[in-house]
């Protein structure tokens, strides 16, 4: 069956590519969409990126070729880089806990800056986007 939607996988370090390698299993059901994979060198520890999509098998595409490549959907657990020269709609996913995890306090990225937060927070309400409607 021959491909007829992409996806672009940047990886831009191993550990993004071990994110990624969780991820993208969701696709494994549909033999139509073709993932690609790309490093956009990024990053100061890229080594071993290559290495590694070489031991998968995976389908790699040069940075400078994917740029100029029109995709379906692109995935990325960093936001560094060139990324907006992606011609595809672009999903950001977290690559760990980091600072996309709930904790109150002071979120300020210097080290040791966790001090707890005083006072009541808030709980989240989440509401339904659309209501289910039966037939």
């Amino acid at each position: 069956m021959a491909a007829e939607r992409s996806v672009l996988a940047v990886a831009h370090t191993v550990t993004a590519l071990n994110r990624l390698a969780d991820i993208l299993p969701v696709f494994d059901s549909d033999q139509r969409v073709q993932i690609i994979y790309t490093c956009p060198q990024a990053s100061a520890v890229t080594n071993g990126v290559e290495e590694h999509l070489a031991a998968m098998g995976a389908l790699v595409m040069p940075w400078e070729q994917a740029t100029v490549t029109e995709f379906d959907l692109a995935l990325s657990v960093h936001n560094s880089g060139n990324l907006h020269d992606i011609s595809a709609p672009l999903v950001i996913l977290s690559h760990g806990i980091g600072y996309t995890k709930y904790s109150p306090g002071n979120r300020k990225p210097e080290t040791g800056n966790r001090k707890p937060e005083t006072g009541n927070r808030k709980p989240l309400r989440l509401r339904p986007v659309a209501r289910r409607v039966s037939a």
